[in-house]
């Protein structure tokens, strides 16, 4: 039978920060996931990134396709909404290129399109996060067809700028034309709606 003696204190129990160690987890997935794809990234390899022990993962996140929604659901555009109809265009410009992790869930969705989950995954969070909101803001005329339009351009945009890069983007001249451009053009989408 152990007797503690009530004159030394009981040893500190370090106290686990649940929300800490699962922002490290998603930092983590998303820097994995957006560079070598859902297939080529494994559940130790993000909890070692993460400083995290592996069986935290399945208990924050259910499993690795739950890990992958989880980092693209931290997406929002609700910001972007938020702000003045006649500043869209400049606004997500400066969110994308004031934001070094910008082409981050692109790059993920991408890389991991062959896998169905995390394609079917990709799939989903682009209708139901990004087209549907972006397609009920922007309203009637056709909102949903000008929101696709919106993605496609800045798909393409951040696909030839980060992923598959074109020398024209990577001279500052040329990226300020093209900054401009992409300015005018997406608020021009925005703006077909105006009468």
């Amino acid at each position: 039978m152990h007797i503690s003696d009530p004159a030394v204190p009981p040893k500190a129990t370090r106290q686990r920060d649940a929300e800490r160690t699962r922002t490290a987890l998603l930092d983590a997935a998303q820097t994995l996931f957006s560079t070598r794809g859902f297939a080529n990234t494994g559940v130790r390899e993000v909890a070692e990134l993460a400083g995290a022990n592996p069986a935290l993962v399945i208990r924050y996140f259910g499993s690795k396709e739950g890990l992958f929604r989880a980092t693209l659901e931290r997406v929002s555009i609700s910001g972007l909404l938020s702000g003045e109809r006649r500043r869209f265009g400049a606004n997500l410009m400066a969110a994308v290129f004031d934001n070094p992790d910008a082409s981050g869930p692109l790059a993920m969705m991408m890389l991991s399109a062959a896998d169905p989950a995390a394609h079917a995954a990709s799939v989903e969070f682009l209708q139901t996060k990004l087209i549907a909101p972006l397609a009920r803001w922007l309203g009637a005329p056709d909102g949903k067809g000008r929101a696709a339009r919106i993605s496609v351009l800045w798909t393409g945009f951040l696909t030839n700028w980060k992923l598959l890069p074109i020398q024209p983007l990577d001279k500052a001249a040329h990226l300020a034309s093209t900054r401009r451009w992409l300015e005018a053009a997406t608020q021009a989408i925005v703006d077909e709606g105006e009468a």
